[in-house]
């Protein structure tokens, strides 16, 4: 009997001393590995979620805009319209835009010299041998007595009147070539959607600050301006124009030339509201028929 209850103490010690070594083993193998492994997991899930991932965004001199810009900077040119003292400036495009100007009258009113009126924009379209032409609002030449254009690179040229069409507001004029390095290219207008990029270059204020970039996209491509003498059918846009962004190009992303800048609504019809990013633009399509006519009708004269 005494035998059989040492052998059944025996029994019971070594279980427990086995159930002791499992308990020693698993909190061993839970302490210094299933715990680590759960506290990596749930690291790296926080270093995911709470952490902002850096990504190389930076501008560069490949970016969609520049290129765009680069392809009709060297094309676009102030517009400086000349008047003598007695000139009087037609007043009707300065409650929509106008080109900017300084006083038509001089410190000596007696002198004959002509005095700087109005400044605009223009765009080089075409090199044609000894000749150049460029294109620019009617209202940004109206009353000029002459006309010189100021180009990126600081150079001035004289400028004379090919003709003019009142109701699209487009005026060509003719220069020497020699100084032209680049034209712009006209684009498809009929393509035009809402919602599309575009640029605008010019030279808002003046000479001052020339070839200036400014972006929006297209608001509308079908507004109707009525308002007599400008009858066309307009691109609206809320690119930020100026007085002396007049004539100067609306350009897609590609670096075509989709429109003219003309004008903008800066206030309501009757004064009572200001108004913001409501800027109006003349169809390449119907710039370019324009001109075709204004050449020819040059031609036959």
């Amino acid at each position: 009997m005494k035998k059989d209850f040492h052998g059944l103490r025996i029994f019971f010690i070594g279980l427990l001393s086995a159930i002791v070594g499992a308990v020693i083993v698993l909190t061993l193998f839970y302490q210094f590995y299933l715990l680590p492994a759960s506290n990596k997991v749930q690291t790296n899930s926080a270093k995911q979620a709470g952490i902002t991932r850096v990504v190389n965004l930076s501008n560069n001199s490949s970016s969609t805009a520049t290129q765009a810009y680069r392809r009709v900077r060297n094309a676009v040119v102030t517009v400086e319209n000349y008047q003598r003292p007695s000139a009087q400036a037609n007043d009707y495009f300065s409650q929509w835009f106008g080109g900017f100007g300084g006083s038509s009258s001089s410190s000596d009113s007696s002198s004959d010299q002509p005095q700087l009126a109005a400044e605009g924009t223009g765009l080089v379209y075409e090199k044609d041998g000894s000749d150049a032409y460029v294109v620019t609002n009617n209202h940004v030449v109206a009353g000029a007595d002459e006309i010189e254009l100021l180009f990126r690179n600081g150079r001035r040229i004289k400028a004379s009147l090919v003709g003019r069409n009142v109701s699209h507001d487009i005026a060509v004029l003719r220069i020497s070539s020699a100084n032209v390095t680049q034209t712009g290219k006209f684009a498809d207008s009929s393509s035009v959607v809402p919602g599309q990029q575009v640029l605008a270059l010019g030279s808002p204020l003046g000479s001052d600050y020339a070839n200036s970039l400014t972006s929006g996209i297209v608001s509308a491509n079908d507004r109707q301006i009525n308002d007599d003498p400008v009858r066309l059918t307009a691109i609206q846009t809320d690119v930020a124009l100026n007085p002396g962004n007049s004539g100067g190009p609306l350009i897609n992303m590609a670096g075509g030339v989709i429109g003219i800048n003309s004008m903008k609504i800066s206030s309501s019809s009757d004064g009572s509201n200001s108004v913001e990013g409501m800027s109006f633009s003349i169809p390449s399509n119907t710039v370019v028929s324009t001109i075709r006519e204004i050449v020819k009708a040059a031609g036959n004269n």
